[in-house]
C-alpha cells in the first residue's frame, strides 16, 4: 500500500471512531477493537452467555430473581358423603268393624267396644253377656254393625306417643290400655311380626 492510500485509510478509521463516540452513551462499555484479522477478541457465543449472566445478576439485584418452576399441588379428593336413607312412614292399617272377634289374652268385651266404636249394651246383649261376665280367651264375640260408643271418650291415654314395655305386656293389653288403638296398628308402627314378642324395658311407638 502506498503512502497516500494508507493516509486515506487512517483518516476513514478516525472518522468512524469519532462518529461512534458521538452516538454511544457514556455509560456504555468501550468499543471492542477488532484484531488484525478482523475477528473480535472473544466469540459471539461467549458474548451471549455474558449477556444472559448480566441480565440474571440485574434481576437478582432488583429483588426479583429467577422464578423457579412450581409444581401445582394435587387437589385433595373430596370425601364421599353418605346419603341418609329415606325414612319410610309405617302404614297403619285402617281399623274396620268386623262381624266377629276372637278375644286374646288380656282383652275383655268393653275393651273391644272402645276399639271398634261399639255401643257397650248392644255388644253385651248380642252375645248374651252382662256387665259382670268374664268370657275367656278364645271366646268369639258377635260384633253389632250399628251403634257407636256413648260412654265418654274412647281414648284412655293420649297418643301418638312412646310407651315403655312392662313385664307381661302384649300388643293386645297395650291396645286395651289406650282404648281406641288396635293391636295391628301397634305392630305396624314398630315393624313387629307374629307372634309380636315384646321385651320389658323396650320403648315402642303407639300410633
Amino acid at each position: 500500500m502506498n503512502k497516500r492510500g494508507f493516509s486515506l485509510l487512517a483518516t476513514a478509521v478516525i472518522l468512524v471512531l469519532f462518529l461512534s463516540a458521538c452516538t454511544l452513551s457514556a455509560s456504555k462499555a468501550p468499543v471492542v477493537t477488532p484484531t488484525a484479522d478482523g475477528a473480535f477478541p472473544f466469540p459471539v457465543e461467549t458474548q451471549v452467555s455474558l449477556l444472559d449472566e448480566l441480565m440474571t445478576q440485574t434481576a437478582m439485584a432488583s429483588g426479583e430473581g429467577p422464578k423457579a418452576a412450581t409444581t401445582p399441588e394435587p387437589e385433595a379428593e373430596a370425601e364421599p358423603t353418605e346419603t341418609p336413607e329415606p325414612q319410610i312412614a309405617a302404614v297403619i292399617p285402617t281399623l274396620e268393624r268386623p262381624k266377629t272377634y276372637t278375644l286374646k289374652k288380656g282383652e275383655w268385651p268393653i275393651c273391644i267396644a272402645r276399639r271398634f266404636d261399639l255401643n257397650v249394651a248392644s255388644l253385651l246383649s248380642l252375645n248374651g253377656l252382662g256387665m259382670d261376665s268374664k268370657p275367656g280367651v278364645g271366646t268369639v264375640l258377635n260384633i253389632p254393625q250399628s251403634g257407636s260408643w256413648d260412654s265418654g271418650a274412647r281414648a284412655l291415654k293420649s297418643h301418638p306417643t312412646d310407651y315403655t314395655v312392662k313385664a307381661g305386656d302384649t300388643i293386645y293389653t297395650i291396645a286395651c290400655a289406650f282404648g281406641d288403638v288396635s293391636p295391628e296398628g301397634i305392630a305396624a308402627a314398630n315393624g313387629l311380626e307374629a307372634p309380636y314378642t315384646l321385651t320389658a324395658g323396650n320403648t315402642i311407638k303407639i300410633p
